[in-house]
């Protein structure tokens, strides 16, 4: 990801454009590849990272085109892997080195290897970051760089976003279910919607429009940007709040974004890996349905769980949404869903981030009292035992 350094935008009110370059550009391609030589050889020979640096800074300074060049290098970078120092004391080790080398030079009968013999281990700063071996390189080909620096630009600025608009269209579920997949991922505050045949609306939350830290939701928005620009026809527009002044961004397959994403079908959340592994080694009348359906929630507004299972015997179908640390306004709205709609098979899990304690938990049924028995807590990821419990009396009901 890039800095804010690093970011080039153009200003033509009421738009903010990234600076996008042309990853066919012959003087581009050079540039890339000549950085890509020297992270290629600094790793082949083991280099410290400040080995690193001292040889990509001249020819960032000469490139014509600084800024670029610092970007560049900002993403090879992030594909690197340093190790970390040996287990010894360093602090010792060069206590130890100082204090001989410096009774050598009183002594004043001293050689070059007498200097050299102080300390058995020559690398005596290797605990500091600088000093830190390239360990691991991710290759990269120049073309592949520069669309990589493209994405990013864009993803720069969807940090500064206060809310997301997605159009999506002419999608087929497969590629869809994925999309929703990665937003669930990256737990983001999402709400769908079909205002349109063929048309699914997405209004995502932005970093800008949320309260307490958001570094994290922030990053996590960004790398939403490379599912996206995989589907055939969408359109993204961002209300971006930077430099003080209120702009709008606007995306779409126009721009030419190419993903670096290879396998969005990957990206489960870990709590729901984890809950699929405990859940097999427990014997249930419950399977988990693999794929997850759309749940029509009415007016409009689609539900896309994280969890579905079927009774083995019965055949009935019940569906989890879990709710984490951003999404309290999103969980009143499916307790109001579910107060309205109390046929819905949908059972509500929540994260212990959202509430502080059993009076809170409460408080969010005051005027739903029946959607209650619907709902649990959980920390981390939702335990197997009481998924099930719920499930057997949502399944008698």
């Amino acid at each position: 990801m890039l800095k804010s350094e690093h970011l080039i935008c153009r200003i033509a009110a009421p738009y903010i454009k990234p600076g996008f370059i042309d990853p066919s550009d012959a003087l581009l391609l050079d540039l890339s590849g000549d950085l890509i030589n020297i992270y290629r050889n600094a790793f082949d020979s083991g280099m410290s990272r400040l080995q690193l640096e001292e040889l990509s800074a001249p020819l960032i300074r000469r490139s014509g085109m600084v800024k670029i060049a610092a970007g560049l290098n900002k993403l090879l970078l992030d594909r690197c892997e340093f190790a970390a120092a040996e287990e010894m004391d360093y602090t010792a080790l060069r206590q130890k080195c100082f204090l001989r080398s410096a009774q050598l030079l009183k002594s004043g009968d001293f050689s070059a290897g007498d200097l050299r013999g102080c300390s058995p281990n020559p690398d005596i700063y290797g605990d500091l970051p600088d000093f830190e071996k390239l360990a691991v390189f991710k290759e990269i080909t120049p073309a592949a760089l520069l669309n990589r620096y493209n994405l990013a630009q864009a993803q720069g600025l969807l940090f500064y976003a206060g809310e997301l608009t997605l159009k999506i269209r002419k999608c087929d579920h497969a590629d869809l279910r994925k999309l929703l997949k990665a937003i669930k991922f990256f737990r983001l505050l999402a709400h769908f919607s079909t205002p349109q045949k063929n048309m699914m609306l997405i209004k995502i939350s932005g970093p800008y429009s949320l309260f307490g830290p958001t570094a994290k939701y922030a990053l996590q928005l960004a790398n939403l940007l490379p599912a996206v620009v995989n589907l055939p026809e969408w359109e993204l527009t961002a209300a971006i709040k930077f430099k003080n002044r209120d702009l709008t961004l606007k995306l779409s397959p126009k721009n030419n974004l190419v993903s670096h994403y290879s396998n969005l079908a990957a990206y489960i959340p870990g709590e729901i890996r984890l809950f699929h592994h405990a859940f097999a080694e427990k014997e249930s009348p419950w399977q988990i349905i693999g794929e997850t359906p759309f749940i029509d929630g009415g007016n409009q507004k689609i539900v896309f769980p994280d969890l579905s299972f079927r009774h083995k015997e019965s055949g009935k179908v019940f569906h989890v949404e879990l709710f984490h640390r951003w999404h309290a306004g999103q969980l009143e709205e499916r307790i109001s869903m579910l107060k309205n709609q109390p046929h819905l098979p949908l059972l509500l899990g929540i994260d212990r981030s959202l509430v502080k304690d059993s009076e809170a938990f409460d408080a969010l049924f005051a005027d739903a009292p029946q959607v209650k028995e619907k709902c649990w807590l959980f920390r981390d990821f939702p335990g197997v035992s009481t998924t099930l419990n719920l499930l057997n009396k949502a399944q008698k009901r």
